[in-house]
Order: structure tokens, then sequence, then C-alpha cells
């Protein structure tokens, strides 16, 4: 069995106790187990006395790259979680030329700071493989970055069925949820529904993201309620929902997939805002998304997989453009008012998510990624032949 070193964004101890009282499954000590990998945590790192060191200078993301750069001669590859610990390591790999078969997640690989890595310092030489969950990261990483199609793979985000699944004890209500902080646009759902004979429920609340709630700067009218909440606690609510809505700011990556995937395992239909990146998950029976300038909807990566593995997808959603209340607050009311459609489109988001996009479904598709960097040549070493297509696992 090939040894694999996993950097994680993580406490994996909490994630272990927290999986243990029965909540999800963590996608990292999924993987970790899939991959029979050894872990490098956050505490690990900051247990280390240079991890404490670069931390104060340069951060924990940083440290970690540092420690796992240091133990690379023990592994025949390392999986980084995400490219905020992948480019710190791709950079330390080619200071040396160091050969070593590497594999990174790739959340947001276009904010400005990281492009720097990619177009002038060309961190991509020493990165065997990139996974994106979002197309449009995969155009600007090819059209403006300069990343090489053989070393992308477009892989979905996950959920885990298991835990996210249907409640047939919770009695649904007329009721609208959303959850989430990373680029939410709280704003303009509260606009949406102002006045409107729903109660909305807001989580403004992450296991990860540092940002602000957008909740917080918003006057909310008194069918609006902002909270925070555990899993378990959030699984009642999307239970209990109606339909569940994601509104975001404008942004080129997957913002809010988490809670699209989450909803969709929940059987409940799905509001999204069509973004520039977030344009892969919700079936859509439109081709455009309709508004004062729309946005024709391209074939997403959940839809291109799909046929891929001969599965059929079913609308489960409706996308709204950004920043309209008017348009999405329709689309509450249409759900509101149809609950036989929202039970069809709630049941094919299920299948949809079960099919394509469970965790299980996710281990399977990085473990064969990081395979396939360990029995190819290694960054740094002469290739004797090219891929010309994007992998699409």
């Amino acid at each position: 069995m090939p040894r694999v070193l996993f950097v994680v964004t993580a406490d994996v101890e909490a994630g272990r106790a927290a999986a243990a009282k029965g909540g999800p499954r963590r996608d990292y000590l999924a993987l970790a187990t899939g991959l029979q990998a050894d872990l490098l945590d956050r505490p690990a790192a900051m247990s280390h006395w240079l991890g404490r060191l670069v931390n104060r200078s340069f951060g924990i993301a940083t440290a970690q790259a540092v420690l796992a750069f240091l133990r690379r001669g023990h592994y025949d590859a390392i999986l980084t979680d995400g490219e905020h610990i992948g480019i710190p390591l791709a950079l330390l790999l080619k200071l040396v030329g160091a050969r070593m078969p590497h594999v990174t997640i790739g959340h947001r690989i276009t904010a400005g700071k990281k492009r720097v890595f990619f177009k002038w310092l060309r961190v991509q030489s020493h990165i065997s493989r990139m996974a994106l969950h979002s197309q449009r990261q995969y155009d600007v990483a090819v059209d403006e970055l300069g990343l090489s199609p053989d070393k992308l793979a477009l892989i979905p985000y996950q959920a885990d069925t298991a835990f996210w699944q249907p409640q047939p004890d919770v009695a649904e209500e007329r009721l609208v949820s959303s959850a989430g902080l990373e680029f939410r646009d709280y704003p303009t759902l509260v606009q949406a529904v102002d006045g409107l004979d729903v109660r909305v429920v807001i989580g403004a609340a992450s296991h990860w993201s540092k940002r602000r709630s957008t909740a917080d700067d918003t006057q909310t009218p008194s069918n609006v309620e902002v909270d925070k909440f555990d899993y378990f606690a959030l699984r009642q609510l999307y239970a209990r929902s109606a339909v569940v809505v994601v509104p975001l700011e404008d942004v080129d990556f997957q913002a809010g997939v988490t809670t699209i995937l989450e909803a969709m395992a929940m059987a409940k239909p799905v509001i999204v805002t069509h973004t520039e990146g977030q344009t892969d998950v919700v079936e859509d029976r439109r081709a455009f998304t309709r508004g004062p300038h729309p946005r024709r909807r391209p074939a997403g990566l959940m839809r291109r997989v799909a046929e891929t593995v001969g599965v059929n997808i079913e609308p489960n959603g409706f996308y709204v453009l950004p920043g309209d209340p008017e348009g999405l607050r329709r689309g509450i009311e249409y759900f509101l008012a149809q609950p036989e459609e929202r039970a069809r489109m709630g049941a094919a988001g299920r299948r949809m998510v079960e099919q394509l996009a469970s965790l299980d479904h996710y281990v399977k598709r990085l473990c064969d990624l990081v395979d396939q960097s360990i029995g190819e040549p290694a960054p740094g070493a002469v290739r004797t032949s090219r891929a010309t297509a994007p992998s699409r696992i």
C-alpha cells in the first residue's frame, strides 16, 4: 500500500469525537481511511516548535506545508486539502527540485494573491493533480493561469447521505431556510421575503468559514429569524423546511455547495443564485436564468458526470440572478404553492446526490486521483506523454 501523508485544515480528534456522537462523517477522515494515510492537522502543526515558529510569521497553512515538506521522504505521495496549503508546499518542492507526487484540492485558486503563484512562480510544476469542484475554476485555471488540462480533475463535491437524509417523522412547515456564511447574500433574501406569508430561518454559521455574516448587517422583518445551529439542529431545520434557499454574491467558485448538497440529500428543492462559479450542481429545467440581464445556464458538471456514468438526472431546483429579490420571491412563492412539485424536485435532488455526489463517491474519486499521481513520473521529472483533455471523474 502506498504511503500517503494527508494535510488537513481541521482538528482531527475533534472531528472524530463529533462523528462518534452520530454527526456527519468528515470527508478528511473518510479519505484518510480510504488512503490509509497519516494525517497532519492543525493541532499537530502547532505542537511542533517549527510549526509554531512558521505560524507566527506566515500562518498555520504555511506551517503545515513546511512540516509536510520536511516529512516527504517518508511518503510516496502528499495530499493537501486546499490550495492554501498546496501552494506553499509546491513552492518548497520547486525550490529544492524535489520530485514528489503531490495532489491538492482547489477551492478558489483564482483569488488575486493566489494567481501570482501560478502565473509568475509557476508552482503548478510541482503539483501532480488538482481536484476542482467548479467548471468556472477549471476554465480560469487553463485560460488565465496557464495550468495544463492534464493536471486538473473536475470532481463533484459531496454530502454524507447517511446523515443528511429525509426525516419521515418531522412534519414539513411553511418554512424557508438558508444556512452558511461563505459569500452569502442574505440582504437579498430578506428583501425577497419581506411581507411574505412564510417563516424564514437563516442559520448564519459555518464550521470553517471566518467570514462575517451578512445577516448581521441587515434589519430583519418579523418573519425572519437568524440563529446558529449544530449539525443535528440544522438537519431538523432542513427537514421542517418547504424549500431551502442559498443566496450568493456573484463569485467565481462554488460558494454554497455544502448547503446545496445537504439540502438536496434531505430531499428538499433548492433555489440558488446563478453566480459565475455556482452553475454545476442545480438542475434547472430552464436554459436561461430569467431577469433583467438573463444568464444562460451552461451544462453543469453534475450533468456531464451523469452522462458519463449513464445516470439520468431530473430538475431539482431553480436558479435566480444575483441580487434579484423579485426573482427569488417568485421562486419561493412557486414552491410554497406547489407541494407536489416540491416533493418531486426534492426527491430528484436526493437521487442525484445518492447516485453522483455522496461522500463515498467523493472518497473513491480522490483516492483514484492520488493513485494516478503515484503511478506517473512525479512533478519535476520528464514526462513521456501528456493528456489533452481534463479528467472528469
